[in-house]
């Protein structure tokens, strides 16, 4: 049932909360990235909120069935984490200029203030 439950609501992009200002986004990759590839991460500072998005839909559900089993901690504090309602993450560059390659060879850091 929880199976079905993430693939109907599933994204590759990941909503952290509770990310608070002591968290890096360093912090982030090292929860996520034993999950899969991490090609953008979002920092929203003011919301103490984090968007990242994984290379593929796949990775981001077993990261979210783990976590349903293991409350996500980073440096002591308890993150929640659920998809996003975004299916994925675009930068300014890629509204200008098209889609990036669908393969990202380089991780993308996105700040938002």
């Amino acid at each position: 049932m929880l199976w079905m439950l993430l693939m109907a609501e599933s994204s590759k992009v990941i909503h952290v909360r509770n990310v608070g200002h002591e968290i890096s986004e360093n912090d982030l990759l090292q929860l996520f990235q034993p999950f899969g590839v991490i090609t953008k991460l979002v920092m929203l500072r003011a919301k103490n909120q984090a968007l990242l998005q994984m290379q593929d839909v796949s990775s981001a559900i077993t990261a979210l069935q783990f976590f349903t089993n293991v409350q996500p901690t980073i440096r002591g504090r308890n993150v929640y984490i659920q998809f996003s309602s975004h299916q994925e993450l675009t930068t300014a560059e890629q509204n200008i200029h098209g889609r990036e390659d669908e393969v990202c060879n380089s991780f993308h850091y996105v700040r938002i203030f």
